[in-house]
């Protein structure tokens, strides 16, 4: 990889490859624009351009949401693609993605660029095959962007089998929802896996410029999204909002990057009404906990079992000037309490069927993950529901659409615990075209 100049698409390569390698598109991306990269580089190209990097993450993320089809395509202008090294695989799909999903990319400039890295890693004879591959799809037109493409013998429009290649998806997880949702919110809901994500911002409701700035940024096209959030169609995030930068915005706390799903399933659920203490069990990187706080919620105690996670926690609420809650890394199936005299939020780890726009590397989990997701949600809900005191509330959230990981967990739990009563239950609408998937119930013990 050194010896390839240092690009959009060749960062790119590199991050898939450590997709492959079991990092999240975040961490690949990441590591890909590191300096390790760069060493065997051009120095003057050591750090790509802004609109370089925005080109990388879209190649990444843009091919990660498509992976599915575009091996179907792959294996329509090619022999034998099965026999190709995975990194020329990769080359080719970065290329094929660019042709088919890419109006500002140059057809030429794309074909070009794949067969010379082709050519760089593996010579001549190779690069001619990706040549010739590209130049066939080229000639489809744009046959592929056609449902009836994704046709192969034996399988019928709007199957399970049709909308999975169509839509890029796992069999299974376009099984699950036909199976628990029917076939039309399961073809709502794989079209929207296949979109991609809307950007979404939280106004600051302690900042001295909050009123103004959510009008301004409404103004400027954004959706509204409860009460303090406004979401943006790709590529129409606003630079500017009250007059000052967005970056500047950002530094000094008057907003937040925070997707719409989980801003509006807190307001959904009710947890900006709650007066009693909370703690945010599961609060990772700390989303919900400053949602909250900016809103008064006396969030007291924040935990993680993952530490890397729970370090940024003091540096959000400092830079939104919030007080910091208590902090601990503690696993929620084994904490070190017996009660807790307070409410209790918790976004539970889940398969992330929800989000799959955002976080499209979900797409490669195996099904066995969600089943051991969903054992650990069970084990993490009988031992905080057993600590909860009379009187206070529990909120269980997920950004997953699966059944046993959403309703059947809360009727297991209340099933197994006399006592609870359910509040709240709330769940995105199928038919929203670009909302993130997103669960959520509160459970009350009864005095």
């Amino acid at each position: 990889m050194r010896a390839l100049p240092f690009t959009a698409r060749n960062v790119a390569l590199s991050a898939l490859l450590s997709v492959d390698a079991g990092q999240s598109a975040q961490q690949a991306l990441s590591l890909a624009f590191g300096p390790s990269f760069a060493e065997g580089a051009d120095k003057s190209a050591a750090s790509l351009p802004t609109v370089e990097r925005n080109l990388c993450s879209e190649l990444v993320y843009g091919y990660l949401r498509s992976e599915i089809r575009i091996a179907f395509v792959l294996a329509q202008v090619l022999p034998r693609p099965q026999s190709l090294p995975r990194p020329l695989l990769h080359v080719l799909g970065l290329a094929v993605y660019s042709l088919m999903f890419q109006d500002r990319i140059p057809d030429h400039a794309a074909v070009f660029s794949a067969v010379e890295t082709t050519r760089a890693l593996y010579g001549s004879a190779l690069a001619k095959v990706a040549n010739g591959a590209l130049r066939s799809l080229q000639r489809l037109a744009d046959a592929p962007l056609q449902p009836d493409f994704y046709l192969p013998g034996g399988v019928a429009v709007g199957s399970v089998e049709h909308l999975a290649l169509f839509y890029s998806l796992p069999l299974w997880i376009v099984g699950h929802w036909c199976k628990r949702y029917g076939p039309q919110a399961a073809e709502q809901l794989a079209q929207r896996s296949f979109a991609r994500p809307w950007s979404a911002l939280r106004v600051n409701a302690c900042h001295v410029l909050g009123h103004d700035l959510l009008s301004d940024l409404l103004a400027q096209g954004g959706t509204p999204v409860g009460q303090w959030g406004a979401a943006f169609a790709p590529g129409n995030l606003p630079a500017l909002a009250c007059g000052k930068a967005l970056t500047d915005l950002l530094a000094c706390g008057a907003v937040s990057f925070q997707s719409a799903g989980s801003q509006l399933v807190l307001e959904k659920l009710g947890l900006y009404d709650w007066k009693r203490p909370v703690w945010d069990v599961c609060a990772g990187f700390g989303g919900k906990t400053v949602a909250l706080l900016e809103r008064e919620v006396a969030v007291a105690f924040s935990t993680d079992r993952n530490l890397q996670r729970l370090t940024g926690l003091p540096g959000q609420c400092a830079r939104l000037l919030l007080p910091c809650p208590g902090t601990a890394l503690i696993d929620a199936v084994a904490p070190p309490c017996s009660a807790w005299a307070g409410h209790m939020l918790i976004d539970v780890p889940c398969s992330g069927l929800g989000v799959l726009a955002r976080r499209p590397d979900i797409r490669r989990r195996p099904q066995q993950q969600a089943l051991e997701h969903e054992q650990l949600q069970g084990r993490m809900l009988e031992r905080l529901v057993a600590m909860l005191q009379p009187g206070c509330e529990l909120a269980y959230i997920t950004c997953t659409l699966r059944t046993q990981e959403n309703e059947k967990q809360i009727q297991k739990v209340m099933r197994n615990a006399p006592g609870l009563q359910l509040v709240r239950q709330w769940q995105t609408p199928h038919e929203h075209p670009w909302l993130e998937g997103m669960f959520g119930a509160v459970l009350r013990k009864q005095t």
